[in-house]
């Protein structure tokens, strides 16, 4: 019966999904797209957000030839090109290296490197918990920590420990552990708001065993009752998964958390540069919308059912990117090291566009990583680094995409009843029935804001590969276009290199047009003002 249960509700979710989806996009014959923008009645605010980043010693020079050196030596070239994007947020130490992470051995004066254990390389500890705080103050980061939670009966994992480390961070000067903060420097406490209570521990490593659903939210519910009553200040974060998952979360810890987290990786395969199966990157987005919409009714019902619609529980989209397997030669290998390219443009704006699409609902998400590894910002040497292609996509969305949402409906060439599992390359938080959805995708895929000066800024991207797309835009009554931003290239395979730094970068175009066309891969963002 309750197999029976969850296929009808998973049979629902899918034509829910189908009938939102048809009333957004529909795929015509005509040469010309169509999009319309719509002001509602009701506005959904944006959280900023969901700009957010994160942080993660894996091997890539993330942080150790990243931010800093192995000595702790920050990287100011990294750090100037990072303050123009005005990350919200950052996530640290962030995913499964958490389960390897002894935060006691990251403060003091006395600093041993050690080996990774995770994902292999060193750990320095050069850049511990009062380094991270201090460099994301003077950025204005808001800093965000996630907390191992595992199951391998070690201090380094338990209640105890978390309690220790928020204790350091948040504690004032007369506990134990602010104490130490104090005589390591930094007498006020940090006040950091956010703390994440384990990372995908429906999966197992080295140091943690997979577990159920149940026995994940029991242990939850147990550390956050804890933590809220000590902190009650704190905004707690619990792991998500598949609607089933996050479902039994939120019935046993709804009382206690703020946030649930999701992960969505997108998979690219790459020959020599050049993207294969272009429509199984370029489309994925889709598909990863498909699954959000479905926590999502979870989400909204457990607000309901526990009075959470004043402070609702929201979703962070811990983790999310563009994940390339080069093809070598026997096989395709995972790296993290291939550069940015105009391709990945696509695939990185319309994921935003997922997200502001699914505000309120998605609050943060944090893409993996600002520097080097499928980085924003990547380095050469310790004292030099450059912009890559996805940097240019945060920087146009993070001061243009902003405010409330508006609506947008798209008209124009694509594939119409695309099986979604056919038009995506996703790991992550996937459900299997999610795959055999269809719906309409046209290649123009889009999304709109209105600031609070009531400009209204459309981004647009072209998911075709191999065509461009042309556009006429149907503003609101009394609107018309003030500027337009161009990130696009010939050659959806460039890269901005050490040696090429602009070879992909975006440019202000001289036409104020309601009329546009989209190179293959290509994205611009439009800002409109009332007359």
């Amino acid at each position: 019966m309750k197999n029976l249960l969850l296929l009808a509700a998973s049979m629902l979710f899918s034509v829910v999904l189908n009938q939102t989806f048809a009333q957004n996009n529909k795929v015509t014959d005509g040469k010309t797209t169509k999009l319309t923008v719509t002001i509602p009645a009701e506005k959904s605010a944006i959280d900023p957000m969901i700009y957010g980043q994160m942080l993660e010693d894996c091997n890539d020079k993330v942080i150790y030839g990243g931010i800093v050196s192995n000595e702790g030596k920050e990287n100011s070239a990294v750090t100037e090109l990072l303050r123009p994007l005005n990350i919200p947020v950052m996530r640290w130490p962030a995913g499964t290296a958490i389960y390897n992470y002894e935060w006691r051995k990251g403060i003091g004066k006395e600093r041993k490197a050690e080996k990774e254990r995770i994902w292999g390389g060193m750990e320095y500890y050069t850049f511990g918990t009062d380094e991270f705080i201090t460099w994301c103050e003077r950025l204005n980061i808001a800093p965000y920590i996630n907390i191992p939670m595992g199951n391998n009966n070690t201090y380094q994992h338990s209640l105890g420990n978390a309690l220790d480390w928020i204790e350091y961070v948040n504690g004032d000067a007369t506990t134990t552990y602010g104490a130490l903060r104090a005589k390591n420097g930094h007498a006020e406490p940090y006040v950091v708001k956010l703390w994440c209570i384990g990372n995908e521990n429906y999966l197992g490593n080295r140091f943690h065993k997979s577990e159920s659903a149940t026995t994940y939210a029991t242990n939850l519910a147990h550390w956050s009752k804890i933590i809220k009553t000590i902190y009650p200040d704190l905004n707690l974060l619990g792991v998500g998964h598949t609607p089933e998952w996050t479902k039994v979360v939120l019935d046993e810890c709804h009382e206690w958390i703020d946030y649930v987290t999701l992960h969505y990786y997108v998979t690219a395969r790459i020959d020599n540069k050049i993207l294969l199966d272009p429509h199984k990157s370029l489309f994925t987005a889709a598909l990863v919308e498909a699954n959000l919409k479905q926590n999502i009714e979870v989400l909204k019902a457990a607000n309901a059912k526990y009075g959470r619609e004043a402070n609702p529980i929201r979703f962070s989209v811990d983790e999310w990117n563009n994940r390339h397997l080069v093809k070598g030669e026997k096989s395709f290998y995972f790296t993290r090291k291939d550069d940015r390219r105009q391709y990945d443009v696509v695939v990185s704006a319309t994921m935003l566009n997922v997200f502001l699409r699914n505000s309120p609902y998605v609050a943060m998400a944090n893409y993996i990583f600002p520097v080097n590894g499928h980085g924003l910002v990547k380095t050469v040497g310790e004292d030099d680094a450059y912009r890559s292609t996805v940097y240019y996509v945060f920087e146009l969305y993070r001061n243009m995409l902003t405010g409330s949402l508006l609506d947008v409906s798209v008209e124009g060439a694509g594939i119409a009843s695309a099986r979604l599992g056919e038009y995506a390359r996703l790991e992550g938080d996937v459900t299997a029935n999610t795959k055999t959805i269809e719906q309409d995708l046209c290649f123009v895929d889009a999304a709109a804001t209105m600031d609070e000066s009531g400009d209204i800024c459309i981004a647009l991207v072209n998911r075709s590969h191999d065509a461009e797309q042309k556009i006429k835009l149907d503003l609101p009554e009394g609107y018309s276009v003030a500027e337009v931003w161009s990130l696009e290239s010939e050659d959806i395979s460039a890269a901005n290199i050490a040696e090429n730094r602009d070879v992909v970068q975006p440019r202000l175009l001289k036409e104020k047009k309601s009329s546009l066309t989209l190179l293959p891969c290509g994205l611009k963002i439009v800002r409109c003002r009332a007359k």
